[in-house]
Protein backbone atom coordinates (compact mmCIF):
# COMPACT_ATOMS: atom_id res chain seq x y z
CA UNK A 1 0.00 0.00 0.00
CA UNK A 2 1.37 3.07 -1.07
CA UNK A 3 1.74 6.73 1.32
CA UNK A 4 -0.91 7.99 1.96
CA UNK A 5 0.83 11.63 1.80
CA UNK A 6 4.49 12.60 0.63
CA UNK A 7 7.07 12.49 3.59
CA UNK A 8 7.44 15.93 4.67
CA UNK A 9 9.14 15.00 8.01
CA UNK A 10 12.22 12.88 9.57
CA UNK A 11 10.94 9.82 11.00
CA UNK A 12 11.19 9.60 14.68
CA UNK A 13 10.48 7.27 17.32
CA UNK A 14 11.16 7.69 21.08
CA UNK A 15 14.46 6.47 22.86
CA UNK A 16 14.53 3.15 24.44
CA UNK A 17 13.84 3.49 27.90
CA UNK A 18 17.33 3.56 29.77
CA UNK A 19 16.08 1.45 32.64
CA UNK A 20 15.41 -1.16 30.12
CA UNK A 21 18.23 -1.73 28.92
CA UNK A 22 20.33 -1.54 31.77
CA UNK A 23 18.08 -4.24 33.17
CA UNK A 24 18.52 -6.39 29.94
CA UNK A 25 22.29 -5.96 29.73
CA UNK A 26 22.44 -6.78 33.48
CA UNK A 27 20.87 -9.99 32.84
CA UNK A 28 22.82 -10.94 29.73
CA UNK A 29 20.73 -9.64 26.86
CA UNK A 30 22.68 -6.01 26.31
CA UNK A 31 23.67 -8.18 22.20
CA UNK A 32 19.96 -8.13 21.79
CA UNK A 33 18.52 -5.19 23.03
CA UNK A 34 19.71 -2.20 22.57
CA UNK A 35 19.19 1.61 20.82
CA UNK A 36 19.56 0.53 17.15
CA UNK A 37 17.23 -2.72 18.13
CA UNK A 38 14.63 -0.26 19.70
CA UNK A 39 14.39 1.86 17.08
CA UNK A 40 13.91 -0.98 14.39
CA UNK A 41 11.44 -2.80 16.50
CA UNK A 42 9.49 0.42 17.03
CA UNK A 43 9.45 1.35 12.98
CA UNK A 44 7.67 -1.77 12.57
CA UNK A 45 5.28 -1.31 15.50
CA UNK A 46 4.99 2.05 13.78
CA UNK A 47 4.42 0.77 10.41
CA UNK A 48 1.70 -1.48 11.03
CA UNK A 49 -0.56 0.62 13.40
CA UNK A 50 -0.08 3.22 10.38
CA UNK A 51 -1.41 0.41 8.03
CA UNK A 52 -4.40 -0.49 9.98
CA UNK A 53 -5.71 3.27 9.58
CA UNK A 54 -5.04 2.32 5.49
CA UNK A 55 -7.13 -0.94 5.73
CA UNK A 56 -9.80 1.15 7.70
CA UNK A 57 -9.61 3.94 5.37
CA UNK A 58 -9.71 1.50 2.32
CA UNK A 59 -12.82 -0.58 4.28
CA UNK A 60 -14.08 3.02 5.05
CA UNK A 61 -14.89 2.35 8.81
CA UNK A 62 -14.73 5.70 10.52
CA UNK A 63 -17.42 6.85 8.36
CA UNK A 64 -19.89 4.39 8.67
CA UNK A 65 -19.29 4.61 12.79
CA UNK A 66 -20.55 8.77 12.66
CA UNK A 67 -23.50 6.72 15.36
CA UNK A 68 -22.13 4.51 17.71
CA UNK A 69 -22.69 0.53 16.56
CA UNK A 70 -21.31 -2.26 17.98
CA UNK A 71 -18.85 -4.72 15.63
CA UNK A 72 -21.68 -7.59 14.92
CA UNK A 73 -23.64 -4.39 13.64
CA UNK A 74 -21.24 -2.98 11.89
CA UNK A 75 -19.91 -6.21 10.29
CA UNK A 76 -23.87 -6.66 8.99
CA UNK A 77 -24.04 -3.04 7.57
CA UNK A 78 -21.10 -2.97 5.86
CA UNK A 79 -21.85 -6.49 4.37
CA UNK A 80 -18.50 -8.01 5.65
CA UNK A 81 -18.32 -12.17 5.84
CA UNK A 82 -18.57 -14.26 9.42
CA UNK A 83 -14.94 -14.72 8.81
CA UNK A 84 -13.80 -11.38 9.32
CA UNK A 85 -15.03 -10.39 12.64
CA UNK A 86 -12.00 -11.24 14.65
CA UNK A 87 -9.86 -8.95 11.84
CA UNK A 88 -12.71 -6.25 12.32
CA UNK A 89 -12.46 -6.12 16.27
CA UNK A 90 -8.79 -5.79 16.48
CA UNK A 91 -8.77 -2.65 13.88
CA UNK A 92 -11.65 -1.06 15.49
CA UNK A 93 -9.68 -1.33 18.85
CA UNK A 94 -6.36 -0.14 17.35
CA UNK A 95 -8.46 3.26 15.88
CA UNK A 96 -9.67 3.63 19.10
CA UNK A 97 -5.87 3.43 20.88
CA UNK A 98 -4.98 5.61 18.10
CA UNK A 99 -8.26 8.08 19.55
CA UNK A 100 -9.84 7.66 16.11
CA UNK A 101 -12.85 5.90 17.60
CA UNK A 102 -14.26 6.05 20.98
CA UNK A 103 -16.04 3.59 22.73
CA UNK A 104 -18.91 3.51 24.96
CA UNK A 105 -22.04 1.67 26.32
CA UNK A 106 -23.82 1.47 22.07
CA UNK A 107 -20.34 0.79 20.48
CA UNK A 108 -17.70 2.61 18.86
CA UNK A 109 -18.20 5.60 17.01
CA UNK A 110 -15.86 8.27 15.62
CA UNK A 111 -14.06 10.72 17.44
CA UNK A 112 -11.38 12.22 15.16
CA UNK A 113 -10.14 11.85 11.47
CA UNK A 114 -8.02 9.18 10.52
CA UNK A 115 -4.22 9.85 10.56
CA UNK A 116 -2.22 10.97 7.79
CA UNK A 117 0.62 8.65 7.02
CA UNK A 118 3.42 8.08 5.23
CA UNK A 119 3.72 4.13 5.14
CA UNK A 120 6.92 5.05 2.29
CA UNK A 121 8.96 7.20 4.64
CA UNK A 122 8.40 4.35 8.07
CA UNK A 123 9.40 1.77 6.36
CA UNK A 124 12.63 3.14 4.31
CA UNK A 125 13.34 4.67 7.82
CA UNK A 126 12.93 1.04 9.52
CA UNK A 127 14.98 -0.97 6.66
CA UNK A 128 17.69 2.08 7.50
CA UNK A 129 17.76 1.10 11.03
CA UNK A 130 17.59 -2.79 10.17
CA UNK A 131 18.11 -3.73 6.89
CA UNK A 132 17.02 -7.91 7.79
CA UNK A 133 13.53 -6.81 8.79
CA UNK A 134 12.42 -6.47 5.20
CA UNK A 135 10.44 -9.95 5.55
CA UNK A 136 8.53 -8.28 8.69
CA UNK A 137 7.82 -5.10 6.02
CA UNK A 138 7.08 -7.61 3.60
CA UNK A 139 4.65 -9.67 5.76
CA UNK A 140 2.56 -7.03 6.91
CA UNK A 141 2.34 -5.21 3.22
CA UNK A 142 1.02 -8.94 2.02
CA UNK A 143 -1.23 -9.25 5.06
CA UNK A 144 -2.90 -5.89 4.78
CA UNK A 145 -3.80 -5.85 1.04
CA UNK A 146 -5.77 -9.03 2.19
CA UNK A 147 -8.02 -7.35 4.69
CA UNK A 148 -10.65 -5.78 2.30
CA UNK A 149 -11.18 -9.54 0.58
CA UNK A 150 -11.64 -11.51 3.64
CA UNK A 151 -13.60 -8.72 4.72
CA UNK A 152 -15.47 -9.05 1.18
CA UNK A 153 -15.33 -12.70 1.51
CA UNK A 154 -12.77 -12.86 -1.79
CA UNK A 155 -10.71 -15.24 -0.04
CA UNK A 156 -9.50 -17.25 2.80
CA UNK A 157 -6.81 -16.09 4.89
CA UNK A 158 -5.19 -19.16 5.68
CA UNK A 159 -5.53 -20.09 1.83
CA UNK A 160 -3.82 -17.16 0.41
CA UNK A 161 -1.19 -16.65 3.47
CA UNK A 162 0.04 -19.77 3.59
CA UNK A 163 0.56 -20.51 0.00
CA UNK A 164 3.33 -17.62 0.51
CA UNK A 165 6.16 -20.16 1.29
CA UNK A 166 9.07 -17.63 0.73
CA UNK A 167 7.24 -15.24 2.00
CA UNK A 168 7.24 -17.62 5.80
CA UNK A 169 11.35 -19.04 5.47
CA UNK A 170 11.64 -15.41 4.94
CA UNK A 171 10.09 -14.14 7.87
CA UNK A 172 10.24 -17.45 10.13
CA UNK A 173 14.38 -17.31 10.22
CA UNK A 174 17.04 -16.05 12.58
CA UNK A 175 18.07 -14.00 9.29
CA UNK A 176 15.88 -11.81 10.35
CA UNK A 177 16.37 -10.06 13.03
CA UNK A 178 12.77 -8.84 14.00
CA UNK A 179 11.65 -12.59 14.87
CA UNK A 180 15.20 -13.89 15.88
CA UNK A 181 14.71 -11.69 18.60
CA UNK A 182 11.83 -14.14 19.89
CA UNK A 183 13.94 -17.39 19.32
CA UNK A 184 17.36 -15.94 20.95
CA UNK A 185 15.81 -14.38 24.12
CA UNK A 186 13.80 -17.71 24.43
CA UNK A 187 17.04 -20.43 23.64
CA UNK A 188 19.19 -18.87 25.89
CA UNK A 189 16.22 -19.51 28.90
CA UNK A 190 15.93 -22.56 27.53
CA UNK A 191 19.24 -23.55 27.22
CA UNK A 192 20.16 -22.18 31.04
CA UNK A 193 17.13 -24.55 32.22
CA UNK A 194 18.33 -27.68 30.86
CA UNK A 195 21.53 -27.57 32.08
CA UNK A 196 19.71 -26.20 35.26
CA UNK A 197 18.06 -30.06 35.11
CA UNK A 198 21.51 -32.12 34.22
CA UNK A 199 20.37 -32.69 30.87
CA UNK A 200 18.24 -35.13 29.11
CA UNK A 201 15.47 -35.40 26.57
CA UNK A 202 14.16 -32.41 24.71
CA UNK A 203 10.02 -31.88 23.57
CA UNK A 204 10.41 -29.09 21.26
CA UNK A 205 6.34 -27.78 20.41
CA UNK A 206 5.56 -26.33 17.02
CA UNK A 207 8.92 -25.98 15.57
CA UNK A 208 7.69 -24.15 12.06
CA UNK A 209 10.84 -24.18 10.16
CA UNK A 210 13.79 -24.81 12.41
CA UNK A 211 14.61 -21.56 13.53
CA UNK A 212 14.17 -21.80 17.56
CA UNK A 213 16.31 -25.29 17.29
CA UNK A 214 18.77 -23.75 15.41
CA UNK A 215 18.97 -20.67 18.17
CA UNK A 216 18.29 -23.22 20.76
CA UNK A 217 21.71 -25.42 19.79
CA UNK A 218 23.79 -22.13 19.49
CA UNK A 219 23.06 -21.29 22.40
CA UNK A 220 24.07 -24.40 23.97
CA UNK A 221 27.05 -24.80 21.81
CA UNK A 222 28.00 -21.41 22.88
CA UNK A 223 27.81 -23.04 26.56
CA UNK A 224 30.27 -26.25 25.38
CA UNK A 225 26.40 -27.78 26.31
CA UNK A 226 25.10 -30.08 22.86
CA UNK A 227 26.22 -33.08 24.80
CA UNK A 228 23.11 -32.40 27.13
CA UNK A 229 20.56 -33.18 24.57
CA UNK A 230 20.38 -37.13 24.47
CA UNK A 231 17.51 -37.02 22.37
CA UNK A 232 15.52 -34.06 20.47
CA UNK A 233 12.09 -34.66 19.49
CA UNK A 234 11.30 -31.89 17.26
CA UNK A 235 7.30 -31.59 16.45
CA UNK A 236 5.47 -29.79 13.47
CA UNK A 237 1.88 -30.27 12.34
CA UNK A 238 2.51 -29.03 8.73
CA UNK A 239 4.38 -31.43 6.41
CA UNK A 240 5.77 -28.47 4.46
CA UNK A 241 7.41 -27.03 7.82
CA UNK A 242 8.44 -29.96 9.40
CA UNK A 243 10.14 -31.18 6.01
CA UNK A 244 12.39 -27.56 5.38
CA UNK A 245 13.04 -28.00 9.28
CA UNK A 246 14.58 -31.44 8.96
CA UNK A 247 16.97 -30.64 6.03
CA UNK A 248 17.56 -27.38 7.70
CA UNK A 249 18.86 -29.09 10.92
CA UNK A 250 20.54 -32.43 9.25
CA UNK A 251 23.04 -29.79 7.44
CA UNK A 252 23.64 -27.43 10.12
CA UNK A 253 23.80 -29.87 13.02
CA UNK A 254 24.09 -33.38 11.81
CA UNK A 255 25.47 -35.37 15.11
CA UNK A 256 22.85 -33.93 16.74
CA UNK A 257 19.95 -36.75 18.06
CA UNK A 258 17.34 -34.98 16.39
CA UNK A 259 13.57 -36.93 15.54
CA UNK A 260 10.39 -35.07 13.82
CA UNK A 261 7.16 -35.77 14.65
CA UNK A 262 4.05 -34.51 14.31
CA UNK A 263 2.15 -33.46 17.61
CA UNK A 264 -1.02 -32.03 17.68
CA UNK A 265 -0.76 -29.53 20.65
CA UNK A 266 -4.62 -29.16 20.52
CA UNK A 267 -4.53 -32.89 21.04
CA UNK A 268 -4.07 -35.83 23.57
CA UNK A 269 -0.22 -35.28 24.10
CA UNK A 270 0.09 -38.76 25.82
CA UNK A 271 -1.36 -40.59 22.76
CA UNK A 272 0.64 -39.12 19.82
CA UNK A 273 3.83 -40.97 18.78
CA UNK A 274 7.22 -40.12 20.39
CA UNK A 275 5.39 -38.00 23.59
CA UNK A 276 5.91 -40.45 26.74
CA UNK A 277 5.36 -39.09 29.65
CA UNK A 278 7.47 -38.22 32.31
CA UNK A 279 10.35 -38.53 29.93
CA UNK A 280 11.41 -35.01 28.81
CA UNK A 281 14.03 -32.78 31.17
CA UNK A 282 12.69 -29.53 28.44
CA UNK A 283 9.56 -29.01 27.19
CA UNK A 284 9.74 -25.72 24.94
CA UNK A 285 8.17 -23.49 21.84
CA UNK A 286 8.66 -20.39 20.67
CA UNK A 287 5.38 -18.25 19.61
CA UNK A 288 3.08 -21.47 19.63
CA UNK A 289 1.71 -21.61 23.29
CA UNK A 290 -0.83 -18.84 22.70
CA UNK A 291 -2.79 -21.22 20.23
CA UNK A 292 -3.86 -23.53 22.64
CA UNK A 293 -7.55 -23.70 22.37
CA UNK A 294 -7.48 -24.71 25.54
CA UNK A 295 -5.02 -22.96 27.53
CA UNK A 296 -5.08 -24.96 31.27
CA UNK A 297 -5.35 -28.34 29.22
CA UNK A 298 -2.39 -27.82 26.86
CA UNK A 299 0.01 -26.65 29.89
CA UNK A 300 -1.09 -29.60 31.67
CA UNK A 301 -0.34 -31.54 29.06
CA UNK A 302 2.72 -30.42 28.76
CA UNK A 303 3.54 -30.79 32.55
CA UNK A 304 2.72 -34.13 32.72
CA UNK A 305 5.18 -34.43 29.57
CA UNK A 306 8.43 -33.63 32.10
CA UNK A 307 10.31 -35.37 34.07
CA UNK A 308 10.63 -34.44 38.21
CA UNK A 309 12.84 -31.80 38.13
CA UNK A 310 12.03 -30.85 34.57
CA UNK A 311 11.22 -27.10 32.94
CA UNK A 312 8.70 -25.77 30.95
CA UNK A 313 9.64 -22.86 28.75
CA UNK A 314 7.20 -20.88 27.08
CA UNK A 315 8.30 -18.49 24.03
CA UNK A 316 5.70 -15.16 23.64
CA UNK A 317 5.18 -12.40 22.75
CA UNK A 318 3.81 -10.41 26.27
CA UNK A 319 0.88 -8.15 25.85
CA UNK A 320 1.08 -5.00 28.12
CA UNK A 321 -2.62 -5.00 29.09
CA UNK A 322 -5.20 -7.71 28.73
CA UNK A 323 -7.24 -6.03 25.98
CA UNK A 324 -4.78 -3.73 24.55
CA UNK A 325 -4.10 -4.89 20.70
CA UNK A 326 -0.44 -4.79 20.03
CA UNK A 327 0.60 -4.27 16.03
CA UNK A 328 2.22 -7.71 15.88
CA UNK A 329 -1.12 -9.22 15.69
CA UNK A 330 -1.87 -7.51 12.17
CA UNK A 331 -0.78 -10.73 10.16
CA UNK A 332 -2.29 -13.47 12.25
CA UNK A 333 -5.53 -11.46 13.18
CA UNK A 334 -6.62 -12.96 10.01
CA UNK A 335 -5.90 -16.47 10.67
CA UNK A 336 -8.99 -18.86 12.48
CA UNK A 337 -6.45 -20.70 14.26
CA UNK A 338 -5.16 -17.69 16.42
CA UNK A 339 -8.78 -16.50 17.43
CA UNK A 340 -10.45 -20.32 17.67
CA UNK A 341 -9.91 -20.14 21.05
CA UNK A 342 -11.50 -20.78 24.66
CA UNK A 343 -12.11 -17.15 26.13
CA UNK A 344 -12.21 -16.43 29.67
CA UNK A 345 -13.05 -12.88 30.80
CA UNK A 346 -10.11 -13.46 33.55
CA UNK A 347 -7.71 -15.94 32.79
CA UNK A 348 -8.08 -15.39 28.82
CA UNK A 349 -9.80 -12.42 27.38
CA UNK A 350 -8.48 -11.76 24.07
CA UNK A 351 -6.64 -14.58 21.28
CA UNK A 352 -3.07 -14.15 21.11
CA UNK A 353 -1.11 -13.04 23.08
CA UNK A 354 -1.15 -12.60 26.59
CA UNK A 355 0.25 -11.05 29.63
CA UNK A 356 2.93 -11.82 32.06
CA UNK A 357 0.56 -12.00 34.83
CA UNK A 358 -1.84 -14.25 32.78
CA UNK A 359 1.09 -16.14 32.02
CA UNK A 360 2.48 -16.07 35.56
CA UNK A 361 -1.25 -17.48 36.45
CA UNK A 362 -1.66 -19.76 33.72
CA UNK A 363 1.46 -21.90 34.90
CA UNK A 364 0.82 -21.98 38.40
CA UNK A 365 -2.75 -23.41 37.58
CA UNK A 366 -0.79 -26.46 35.60
CA UNK A 367 1.13 -26.91 39.14
CA UNK A 368 4.42 -25.62 37.72
CA UNK A 369 7.03 -23.99 40.72
CA UNK A 370 9.16 -21.33 39.97
CA UNK A 371 7.45 -20.06 37.96
CA UNK A 372 9.57 -16.91 36.69
CA UNK A 373 10.22 -14.78 33.36
CA UNK A 374 13.48 -14.67 31.53
CA UNK A 375 14.34 -11.60 30.74
CA UNK A 376 12.15 -10.62 33.76
CA UNK A 377 9.20 -9.35 32.19
CA UNK A 378 7.24 -8.24 35.54
CA UNK A 379 9.71 -6.02 36.39
CA UNK A 380 10.20 -4.03 32.66
CA UNK A 381 7.26 -3.44 32.16
CA UNK A 382 6.29 -1.93 35.49
CA UNK A 383 8.38 0.72 34.52
CA UNK A 384 8.61 0.21 30.13
CA UNK A 385 4.84 -1.26 29.46
CA UNK A 386 5.62 -2.07 25.86
CA UNK A 387 5.29 -5.49 24.26
CA UNK A 388 7.97 -7.37 24.83
CA UNK A 389 9.68 -11.48 24.39
CA UNK A 390 10.13 -13.25 27.13
CA UNK A 391 10.20 -17.12 28.04
CA UNK A 392 7.65 -17.85 30.85
CA UNK A 393 9.33 -20.40 32.66
CA UNK A 394 8.12 -23.20 35.35
CA UNK A 395 9.42 -26.32 36.81
CA UNK A 396 7.79 -29.69 37.65
CA UNK A 397 8.09 -30.38 41.54
CA UNK A 398 10.33 -33.72 42.37
CA UNK A 399 7.29 -34.79 43.87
Amino acid sequence: MASVRPADQPVTVPPADERALAQLAAEGFGDLFHERQHRACALVERYALDLACTIARALDLPARLVTPQRPEALMTACGFVPAFAAPLRWLLDVLAMRGVLAVGPDGYRQAAALPAVALDAVRAAGLAADPSYEPAYALLDEAAALYPRVARGEVVAERALFLRARLWQAYFSNANRYYALSNRVVARAASARLADAGGGAVLEVGAGLGSATEALFEALAARGATALVERYLLTEPVPFFRRRAEQALAARWPEAPIVSGTLDLNGPWAEQEGVTAGAFALVWGVNVFHLARDLDAVLAAARAALRPDGWLVVGEGLRPTPLEPVAAELPFRLLASFADVALDPERRPTPGFLTAAAWRAALERAGLAAVHFVPDAERLQAFCPVFLAAAACGRRRAT
